[in-house]
């Protein structure tokens, strides 16, 4: 019980806000550096635009103070600007005229553009507003409402029942997006994969998470060991390398190449270290971190480790793990098991039965260290969770799986993603090719 109540999120699997009234250490190494801006940074000031708006002249006094006399104007001028935003109402109205056949005297009417199916209808642009809201800025449905009202000064007022509508609206237009991304995960060659919880109306349910430093894909599922994407089992049609976090349903499928996640091992390791002051740990974990960076060395350069140092990186490894049982031994002092160490136990027996897994990261290039890609997605379901208070259906919790996916997705390429989700909603398709920033 001592060494539960020792532990917090840097050195277990807790979440942060069980954190509560203990200081958190950082684990990142000091790099020496002045604080602030280091030199050569571009720094993020206002520039100005290049085409304002409006302009406004500003004439210097006609008369100078020295004594009256008249100041001539050059046409040198300075300009400052002030940048703002304003919100209008825009209302696009269509006629549609009527008119009779006059031989026979047949109605004939004008045919309206799509989207005007009723009296009144709200546009892609409030629509996409709505759903950006509701999925990335994770703002319940009811404050959507509010802000828009607010915004426009009353003059827009939708229901929380039409947020709702227009989610799910929104939701069923990335089918087509949703289907590149399906493809372009299945093609990669290491696949990182994350689960985390969710409740709805109470009950527990899972989001899967499945990532690569360009694409993010999230599947709702009634079960944590359902890997599935809308009833179809993403792994069974994936033959490549699954990273994840030693969840043994994952094992199953023996057609995959797996590699486990060292930032648990990491966390694990600097319990050990810090609660049972065993060294071995800390050795550990940081061979784990030192070998990373001399892997991303090597890759900035172009070139890879060669065979022997695999070997060397394994002989370490194992090196390790025999200090680490020696020092277990001594520390239960003969007897066959005792509690207190059980958790160190089943770290090293880890370590050792899946040696090769957590080694995969310096055998193949294309394979990180942990699983923190998938990790950081799985934390915006938990944002989402703790600001609108989870999901009322099945249909909700699916409808927010496709939109995020997307979003993630286009957030990852520089797509900007209230123009990618208008774009979308106009029935264009997205270019999800990595490239460096992409303004509309």
């Amino acid at each position: 019980m001592r060494n539960r109540a020792k532990k917090t999120s840097a050195t277990s699997d807790k979440p942060s806000s069980s954190n509560i009234f203990r200081k958190i250490f950082s684990t990142r190494k000091k790099s020496g550096k002045a604080p602030g801006g280091q030199r050569g940074h571009k720094g993020h000031t206002l520039g100005k635009f290049p085409n304002p708006t409006s302009v406004a002249e500003k004439p210097p006094a006609p008369k100078c103070a020295c004594g009256g006399a008249v100041v001539v104007r050059e046409d040198l001028a300075q300009s400052k600007q002030i940048v703002d935003v304003e919100m209008i109402v825009h209302v696009a109205e269509e006629r549609a005229k009527i008119g009779y056949c006059d031989k026979c005297g047949k109605k004939h009417e004008g045919e309206f553009s799509d989207g005007y199916a009723n009296p009144a209808n709200y546009g892609n642009n409030l629509k996409s507003i709505a759903a950006l809201l509701n999925t990335r800025m994770n703002m319940p449905c009811g404050k959507i409402v509010e802000t828009i009202s607010a915004l426009t000064n009353g003059a827009i007022h939708m229901s929380a029942g039409t947020v709702v509508n227009i989610v799910g609206e929104t939701a069923g237009m990335m089918e087509e997006s949703i289907n590149t991304i399906r493809g372009m995960l299945l093609e990669s060659g290491a696949l990182l994969a994350d689960e985390t919880g969710y409740r709805v109306n109470g009950k527990l349910k899972w989001f899967q998470i499945f990532s690569t430093p360009s694409m993010t894909l999230y599947s709702a599922n009634e079960k944590r060991s359902s890997f599935l994407f809308e009833g179809e089992d993403l792994l069974l049609l994936f033959a490549g390398i699954v990273v994840h976090d030693h969840l043994k349903s994952y094992c199953r499928y023996e057609h995959l190449t797996h590699a486990e996640c060292n930032e648990h091992i990491s966390r694990a390791a600097k319990a050990v270290f810090e609660i049972l002051k065993h060294g071995w740990a800390d050795e550990m974990r940081k061979f784990l971190l030192d070998a990373n960076r001399r892997k991303k060395e090597l890759l900035e350069k172009g070139e890879y480790f060669t065979e022997r140092d695999i070997e060397g990186f394994f002989s370490r490894f194992n090196e390790i793990l025999d200090k680490g049982d020696a020092e277990y031994r001594a520390a239960i002092g003969g007897l066959q098991r005792i509690v207190r160490f059980n958790d160190e136990r089943c770290l090293l027996k880890r370590l050792r039965e899946y040696a090769a897994e957590h080694l995969r990261f310096l055998t193949d290039p294309e394979v990180p260290r942990s699983n923190n890609l998938a990790e950081q997605s799985a934390k915006e379901v938990k944002r989402k969770v703790r600001v609108s208070g989870g999901f009322r259906s099945d249909a909700g919790s699916r409808n927010y799986a496709r939109i995020a996916s997307v979003i993630s997705t286009m957030r990852k390429n520089g797509i900007n993603i209230y123009r990618g989700i208008f774009r979308i909603r106009q029935g264009e398709k997205l270019d999800f090719s990595p490239r460096p920033n992409d303004s509309g």
